[in-house]
């Protein structure tokens, strides 16, 4: 079961891009985060006091921490990723999100101290030359001479807000349990959106959103931002963070699958040959340093 539930969480990630493509195109980046953690804190807040026995009380420390949290990774970062998904394909998206391990890594060596190994840099350089190939469609020269799409320049925005939220997430969960943190960051990230997300004129947009674009906002929240998170949190508990982090890999390749199969996107080989860089470059970094 553990390892069935690691499975299913980044199967589930990966769809998310393929509905987030999907409800871009009919929604604002602003809407559709509010709307998407509304309905994850309506999801998780029961399974929380059910969990729990109670609803916890976090000190006034560890609120100022899931604060930051859901700034960076509830509100900046799903508002970078739907604007970014607005142009850039799933497919090729997916490959830019998976970036976000080997972020995090040099970040935690940059400014955290942790211990540089061999097999953890081959594979962020391994990582980013597959993310290179991606955004230049296999062409560096001429992508660097007529510069990035806004889309490629909003999607690495979220991916250092992701790696941000991640990092920070470390300190709040050994004081806090996951569902905990998961639950109340989602619930500050829609206060935190609501008075934009109500402003005249951007509630108007439901009214001719199609059914479609719901059963996306749906998924995006119960499965992509739910049971996904719960799967993951679980597996981490049973198995480790090591272990469980090498199933992160999957998310691309599920992104591109979805992508080619649902939307009618094509794969091409810059896409591909970028793919399987970025899996073998996180396959690296998060491989345990006895392996």
């Amino acid at each position: 079961m553990p390892y069935l539930r690691l499975t299913l969480a980044p199967i589930l990630w990966g769809g998310a891009l393929v509905a987030g493509r999907v409800v871009a195109a009919e929604l604002s980046p602003i809407l559709i985060t509010w709307i998407r953690f509304l309905l994850v804190s309506v999801f998780l807040l029961p399974l929380l006091r059910i969990y729990e026995g109670h609803l916890p009380r976090p000190s006034r420390h560890d609120g100022v921490l899931l604060a930051m949290l859901a700034l960076t990774g509830v509100v900046v970062f799903n508002l970078l990723l739907f604007s970014g998904l607005k142009t850039v394909t799933a497919v090729r998206s997916s490959v830019l999100i998976a970036l976000g391990p080997a972020v995090v890594a040099i970040l935690m060596m940059t400014f955290f101290r942790e211990p540089a190994r061999g097999h953890t840099i081959a594979g962020i350089l391994i990582a980013f030359a597959g993310a290179v190939v991606t955004i230049t469609d296999g062409r560096p020269a001429r992508a660097l001479a007529g510069g990035l799409s806004a889309g490629d320049l909003y999607l690495a925005g979220s991916v250092l807000c992701w790696a941000a939220y991640t990092i920070l997430a470390r300190p709040a969960m050994r004081r806090l349990a996951p569902l905990t943190v998961l639950t109340y960051s989602s619930i500050i990230g829609t206060v935190f959106l609501t008075p934009f997300a109500l402003q005249r004129g951007t509630l108007a947009q439901l009214a001719g959103c199609s059914w479609t674009a719901w059963g996306s906002l749906f998924y995006l929240s119960i499965g992509a931002a739910g049971v996904a998170y719960l799967c993951y949190y679980m597996g981490i508990r049973d198995v480790g963070p090591s272990r469980a982090a090498v199933f992160l890999n999957l998310e691309p390749v599920s992104a591109i699958a979805l992508g080619v199969l649902l939307l009618g996107e094509r794969l091409t080989w810059p896409v591909l040959v970028g793919a399987v860089s970025v899996i073998a470059g996180l396959y690296l970094v998060n491989r345990p340093a006895s392996s």
